[in-house]
């Protein structure tokens, strides 16, 4: 009897041993694809990144000064304009940087003073043909253009093939011009101020150092037609 008793407890035991191991086996061959399944593979991170579009940013070649601010005074009336610019200088290259940077105080009063007679001709006309409180002008620039994507390996071979091809004939291929993130400006008296500043400031700064000006913003405010 007693042989029988200890014979049945070992075969349980042994039987529920048994059990488990297969319940384990079981929930391991369960959960394991599943958490594979969760963690991305980096060939698929590294996909979205290279399909992920591109930020507009500033590029290094980009100087921004503080806003230039002025007051314009209507001697006759005694009207009070105060304006207020941000514009920002695009070099011709990194190493034209800190030579603009270095000229930048010449710079921003020529910019001053074309813009103190330009602003003054402006206050005049608007005074005159704008009744109090709609005189005022705001303008914003259009936002940076995304950089291009890089170009890619048969590309750049291309590129070196013809460059070979036209240095046997004895010809010269005209490089792209650098990436500029500034779009076209659409609004015709900012484009021709841009010009304006852009030959003032070429014209005070080294030669082939400064490519373009950039208004970016332009506010003003009329104490006298506030209310």
């Amino acid at each position: 009897m007693l042989s029988r008793m200890i014979n049945n407890r070992t075969g349980h035991r042994l039987w529920a041993a048994a059990l488990v191991m297969v319940l384990a086996m079981g929930f391991a061959a369960i959960s394991a694809p599943t958490a594979h399944a969760s963690e991305p593979s980096s060939d698929t991170s590294e996909a979205e990144k290279s399909d992920a579009p591109a930020v507009p940013q500033i590029p290094d070649t980009v100087i921004v000064p503080d806003p230039v601010s002025l007051s314009v005074v209507l001697p006759k009336s005694g009207t009070i304009r105060q304006v207020v610019f941000t514009i920002w200088l695009e070099a011709t290259s990194r190493q034209a940087v800190p030579v603009i940077e270095q000229k930048l105080p010449k710079v921003i009063n020529a910019f001053l003073v074309d813009l103190q007679r330009l602003m003054y001709h402006d206050t005049q006309q608007r005074f005159e043909k704008r009744e109090p409180g709609k005189r005022g002008f705001k303008y914003t620039a259009p936002d940076l253009l995304p950089p291009p994507p890089p170009k890619t390996e048969e590309e750049l071979a291309a590129e070196a093939e013809a460059a070979e091809v036209a240095a046997e004939n004895g010809e010269e291929i005209v490089k792209e011009p650098p990436f500029s993130p500034f779009a076209p400006v659409t609004n015709r008296y900012f484009a021709a101020l841009q010009k304006k500043l852009l030959r003032t400031g070429q014209g005070v700064s080294p030669p082939d150092t400064l490519r373009s000006v950039q208004v970016r913003m332009f506010y003003d405010f009329w104490p006298g037609d506030a209310k």
